[in-house]
């Protein structure tokens, strides 16, 4: 053995670099085809109408948006966030100072960017989606829909209750209202002591001042968490009001379970994945603690990215209400959705239950161990399922052939809108049923079952679920949603949003989902570099 190695270069050895900061770069290295798809023709338009809103006849030179948003872009795709981290990448690492052409924006020049030109940056994500229409990686023929539970930047302590935020909020507005008396007080002194010429020039940012506008900050965010409480209350239009609890530190934010059940402040982010290369065509993101309701705005916009709507879209069954299956059924969009409150990982194949039940919508006489197959609630009564509907003599027959007529229309409110409900029952066969037990609570009284304005929407859904091309085309649905948002938490490393505020949470949101775009671009560069 001769030893350790030695060192290739001695640290005190002269060396001659190349002259040329381009031969630093592989010529297949991802920042140089990053550059090139930002530098084409199209990202052009987009840079072209942010730039007229620069003025560039006084001052120091502002730097160039493509540089700014290339940077953050290339930074989320290598796990650098912070406006810190980015700083320190364009001295650090040779591909970022490529990137920058040895550029070194401060932090606070980087974070006041995505501050000041979150429209700009929310519509570049659009750009992506259309570099990848005419690339071929959208294809519109299937989009997966989800949403995922991600931590706002603010932590469990900074959550309180509607009368500890106004107590709080009290004692600030009289501490301000002391702290401005005073200010005033001493103005009119000095002003009788010297009149309009002080001898002096006070320091700026003094410490009342500080003071004043850390207290005016305070204000602002209790009154927003104040503000928030209401909203949420106003907009709860069905069961018990929401619990008046709100973050003093990001009020927008929301407290809501995640996967894991831990309560804590949140966002609820949604996307929309084309099923041919899994390019996000939609995001969004909000305070809103479940999912239903979100899948029309979803698909708007991507009809809105795109300019059609996908031929197919599934997605979990919390996205399953009567006024969704109508929008889709309108549109002409194919939906793969189950059935409310079933589990979405379920697949649902042929089974003892199914064969009972199409055996008891059939009107055949079922037997014993069918009777035993058919689904059950939570009480071991078999469910609505069971029951046929009669749609031409507007009455449901149960599987014991009994006729159930119609008793009464109401109005119920749901969180989706007001549901027109009809009511069936009051059937006297009930009473002397030798299978009351598994179907009524009180036999006396008889089974009552309800449907409201979207039940045809709902069975012609289940009929379609329950076909070999329903439960294969919604298999779709998790390899490909699930998988991107997977790849954000473990792949970019992104479980927590940095910015503060519903606004910047989209700006921050709209970032991420065009990096995943921007990164699929790139691993498909060979298609994507003959469209540009």
């Amino acid at each position: 053995m001769a030893g350790f190695r030695k060192p290739e270069i001695p640290r005190d050895q002269m060396v001659l670099w190349s002259q040329r900061l381009d031969d630093a770069i592989p010529a297949d290295h991802p920042v140089r085809h990053l550059a090139y798809l930002l530098e084409s023709e199209a990202f052009a338009p987009r840079f072209r109408e942010w730039v007229a809103e620069y003025v560039l006849l006084e001052g120091k030179p502002p730097y160039h948006p493509r540089d700014l948003a290339g940077l953050y872009i290339y930074g989320m795709l290598n796990k650098i966030r912070s406006s810190r981290q980015l700083e320190a990448a364009t001295y650090n690492r040779v591909d970022v100072t490529w990137l920058m052409s040895g550029q070194h924006p401060d932090h606070s020049t980087i974070a006041g960017f995505v501050n000041q030109h979150g429209t700009h940056l929310r519509k570049m994500f659009r750009d992506t989606v259309e570099v990848g229409i005419r690339a071929g990686l959208v294809k519109l023929e299937h989009a997966a829909v989800d949403g995922t539970k991600l931590e706002a930047d603010a932590g469990k302590g900074s959550v309180h209750r509607e009368a500890t935020i106004a107590t709080q909020l009290a004692t600030v507005d009289q501490k301000i209202e002391a702290l401005e008396q005073e200010w005033s007080e001493n103005e009119s002194r000095e002003t009788r002591l010297f009149g309009s010429e002080v001898p002096w020039v006070p320091k700026v940012g003094g410490s009342a001042q500080e003071q004043l506008a850390r207290l005016k900050s305070q204000q602002k965010r209790l009154k927003a968490a104040l503000a928030s409480i209401e909203r949420r209350r106003a907009e709860n239009v069905v069961g018990p009001d929401p619990k008046p609890i709100a973050s003093v530190t990001d009020p927008d934010s929301r407290v809501m379970p995640d996967k894991e059940g831990k309560r804590k402040p949140n966002y609820n982010a949604q996307i929309a994945v084309d099923t041919e290369a899994g390019m996000l065509t939609a995001q969004d993101v909000n305070d809103r603690t479940e999912d239903s309701g979100q899948l029309t705005p979803i698909l708007e916009q991507v009809q809105g990215n795109c300019g059609s709507l996908p031929a197919e879209a599934s997605a979990d069954s919390q996205y399953n209400t009567g006024p969704e299956l109508a929008v889709l059924e309108k549109t002409g969009v194919k939906g793969f959705l189950p059935d409310n409150g079933e589990r979405s990982e379920t697949d649902k194949v042929e089974t003892a239950a199914t064969a009972a039940l199409a055996a008891a919508q059939s009107g055949e006489t079922l037997k014993d161990e069918q009777w035993s197959a058919l689904p059950k609630d939570s009480k071991g009564r078999i469910t609505k399922a069971a029951f046929r509907y009669d749609q031409e003599a507007n009455v449901y027959r149960c599987p014991m052939g009994q006729v159930l007529p119609f008793l009464q229309k109401r109005k119920d409110k749901k969180r989706w809108g007001t549901a027109e409900r009809m009511q069936y029952g009051g059937c006297p066969a009930c009473a002397d049923c030798p299978r009351a037990k598994m179907c009524c609570g009180d036999p006396r009284k008889g089974r009552i079952v309800s449907h409201d304005q979207y039940e045809g929407q709902r069975e012609r859904m289940r009929e379609r679920m329950n076909t070999e091309e329903g439960r294969s085309r919604y298999r779709l649905r998790g390899p490909t949603v699930e998988s991107r948002f997977g790849y954000i938490k473990r792949g970019l490393g992104i479980r927590r949003f940095l910015h503060r505020g519903l606004s910047g949470v989209r700006t921050e949101w709209s970032l991420i989902c065009m990096a995943v775009n921007v990164g699929i671009l790139l691993n498909h560069w060979a298609e994507v570099q003959k469209t540009l």
